[in-house]
């Protein structure tokens, strides 16, 4: 009898353990089968705006995960548009953006975006004759301000400077 009631809990045992093999194997096929090959992205726009001809000292910083990338130029024509693709194949796959700009001599304002799948997180208008905008998204930022599931609603935050 002893052993009988053995036999009963290591069948019991292999039942369990081969299903809990059948669930893994279908949840991993499940995920072969809904991967396209083309992993998402999330493409970053930075935007330079000014009343001047130029804008100098450019900089801009897009922190991610696995490709992050920069700009540095010493001047650049206004306005001014730059698109990065982040892959989003990775957990918080962006940390932050940072942007800077200074007008050029022949103007008074300049203005840095930062749009995430064309949702503006970051803003900054500066005037004067040194003036210098700078715009600044940090992952932190995208989590307290989080409302719903969708990445742009998500993403919103407040300009890094105010003036």
């Amino acid at each position: 009898m002893k052993k009988l009631k053995e036999y009963y809990f290591l069948l019991i045992g292999v039942s369990f353990s081969l299903a809990s093999c059948e669930v893994a194997n279908h949840i991993e096929n499940d995920n072969l089968d809904n991967k396209s090959g083309d992993d998402e992205e999330l493409i970053v726009e930075i935007i330079i705006e000014s009343n001047a001809t130029y804008a100098t000292d450019l900089e801009v910083n897009i922190n991610s995960r696995n490709d992050p990338q920069s700009i540095i130029e010493p001047t650049i024509e206004v306005p001014y548009s730059e698109k990065f693709k982040i892959s989003t194949d990775t957990m918080f796959p962006i940390t932050s953006t940072n942007v800077k700009a200074s007008v050029g001599e022949d103007g008074d304002e300049i203005s840095c975006k930062i749009l995430y799948d064309n949702a503006e997180v970051a803003t900054h208008t500066s005037k004067g004759t040194f003036a210098t905008a700078a715009c600044e998204n940090k992952f932190i930022d995208n989590i307290l301000s989080s409302k719903s599931g969708n990445l742009a609603d998500s993403l919103q935050s407040p300009a890094f400077f105010n003036d």
